[in-house]
């Protein structure tokens, strides 16, 4: 574990922060190229989408976190603002982002979902960076295990883990060849967006299974689980809707130029 990756003077460079911002910013230069690359609009569009995406999502990721963890920040009120402390749901980021996201490019007469396919192939990198971020300052931990790669973490006690930031990392690294490979994909706007929540989803339902947790929902199942469960049937009910009907509009196209 590394919490502090170093300090200049007074300021202090924390790892989770750092690697978040790392993620910010080289999803700023990736996705600004391949947005001018296909013509979806500039490189200040972008930087006006990334400023956006970040406020909403700091703001949705912290909200979330804190709803999700209530009986600790109901306890501890002042560690609601100690965001050094990680602290940051994912699913609150992707929701406050895709508010106030959606906000701007319709302001600005971008094509949202276009732009957001684009956002889908970078988003499993930049989610793989702050796990590194939280694997150095050990939070998001696993629950105690034998495992032979299982680890202590030091903030925590001396009980072997599993390592489920590496998991998360792993299985977000998974996704990106996924989404990588489809990127030229054929389907409606906003396909690869659709699919990255359903991939994402199942994996943090895999990854929840190690996580140490105590806030339970139905017997084994945690409330984190039990929301991907609703996440995983939502967005496949639509995926599967959209991906029948675009076959059914192929068909009659089709039909209509051999009659």
């Amino acid at each position: 574990m590394r919490r502090i990756l170093f300090s200049i003077g007074s300021l202090t460079v924390y790892s989770y922060g750092f690697m978040v911002a790392m993620a910010v910013l080289l999803g700023l230069i990736w996705v600004g190229k391949a947005v001018k690359k296909k013509r979806l609009g500039t490189y200040d569009n972008v930087v006006d989408i990334t400023v956006w995406l970040f406020i909403g999502g700091l703001i949705g990721a912290r909200i979330f976190y804190i709803i999700v963890e209530f009986p600790y920040y109901f306890q501890n009120p002042a560690a609601v603002f100690r965001l050094t402390d990680g602290g940051l749901s994912f699913f609150g980021m992707l929701f406050g982002a895709y508010v106030l996201g959606l906000w701007y490019m319709k302001k600005a007469k971008l094509p949202t979902w276009k732009i957001a396919d684009v956002i889908a192939v970078y988003l499993p990198l930049g989610y793989a960076l702050a796990r590194v971020g939280c694997l150095l300052n050990g939070c998001c931990y696993g629950v105690p295990s034998d495992l032979p790669w299982a680890f202590a973490i030091p903030t925590v006690d001396n009980l072997p883990r599993h390592p489920t930031q590496i998991y998360a990392i792993l299985i977000s690294l998974i996704t990106f060849v996924i989404i990588w490979l489809l990127r030229n994909h054929r389907h409606f706007p906003g396909f690869l967006f659709w699919l990255y929540v359903l991939l994402y989803t199942v994996g943090r339902f895999i990854v929840e299974a190690f996580r140490e947790s105590q806030i339970l929902a139905f017997g084994w199942l945690r409330f984190t689980q039990f929301f991907c469960l609703l996440v995983i049937i939502a967005v496949g009910i639509y995926l599967c809707y959209r991906l029948k009907n675009e076959t059914k509009t192929q068909n009659h196209v089709a039909t209509d130029i051999t009659s």
